[in-house]
């Protein structure tokens, strides 16, 4: 597989449908998640009576642009990701894990007999049990008990010198306050680059090309540069196209000063 960069202006069904099959590693779609939200060019107020149909569409084409290795991965809302998931059960993708996308800055816009929203489902998809993967390890909770010796089953456990295995929740912070100021761009739903990147580096290999049906503000984009990856992005909006391009851009440069800086 040949490495891409590139960001299209256009639809993503339209652009998909030029792509050869199975050429892809790794898909990762943030499409909209069928709420209230204004993108431009689409409008999720007046979609909503198409919007699953839509869905279906373009799951369609991501799915025969996915390789026999390939993952694929979809965010959503609880409100509707049960629909999503249905459609990749049935388009004959590989079920591996919901993940669930905790963050502390949680959101309180449901009302008040209602509860705060602090996490979105995650859907990890493969095309077989041949799938790209490789371990995520976190630190240790706690670090005082790794200074003794611990026993199970009757074998000293050692720990592992890189943490212990990632589960299905992540936490990871939304791009609100004033710590963000330097990411966060004009976009409704920007997805931060600590868990873009965390995708994009464990579940497709050095080199590939990632592909982004739906490119907002480029953050799997840029993730994919920093993760030395290529990628092909689709995007209605010709703001957020500019916008994706420009962070693409300033993510090159910001990865070629750091070659500069490596010793000979």
């Amino acid at each position: 597989m040949s490495t891409r960069e590139e960001i299209i202006l256009g639809d993503c069904i339209e652009g998909m449908s030029r792509l050869d099959a199975g050429s892809f590693n790794l898909i990762v779609a943030d499409p909209p998640y069928n709420l209230n939200k204004d993108f431009g060019l689409w409008k999720e107020t007046e979609r909503k009576t198409e919007w699953r149909e839509w869905t279906l569409k373009w799951l369609q084409k991501a799915n025969r642009l996915l390789s026999d290795e390939g993952n694929i991965f979809v965010y959503g809302i609880h409100h509707h990701m049960c629909w999503v998931q249905c459609m990749m059960y049935e388009l004959g993708l590989v079920y591996r894990r919901q993940i669930i996308w905790n963050y502390e800055n949680g959101f309180a816009g449901y009302g008040k007999r209602s509860l705060n929203a602090t996490y979105e489902p995650l859907l990890w998809f493969s095309k077989t049990d041949q799938y790209i993967y490789s371990p995520i390890r976190e630190p240790y909770k706690s670090q005082e008990r790794l200074k003794h010796k611990i026993t199970k089953n009757g074998k000293v456990w050692e720990p592992n010198p890189e943490g212990r295995m990632a589960g299905d929740i992540w936490s990871f912070p939304t791009l609100a306050g004033r710590r963000f100021r330097d990411e966060k761009v004009k976009h409704p739903t920007q997805k931060p680059l600590s868990i873009s990147r965390r995708i994009i580096k464990h579940f497709s290999n050095p080199g590939d090309t990632v592909l982004v049906p739906f490119a907002g503000s480029g953050s799997e984009c840029v993730a994919a540069v920093m993760e030395k990856r290529g990628f092909v992005g689709f995007e209605l909006n010709p703001d957020y196209v500019q916008l994706a391009r420009d962070r693409v851009a300033a993510a090159r440069q910001d990865a070629a000063g750091d070659l500069l800086t490596l010793p000979a």
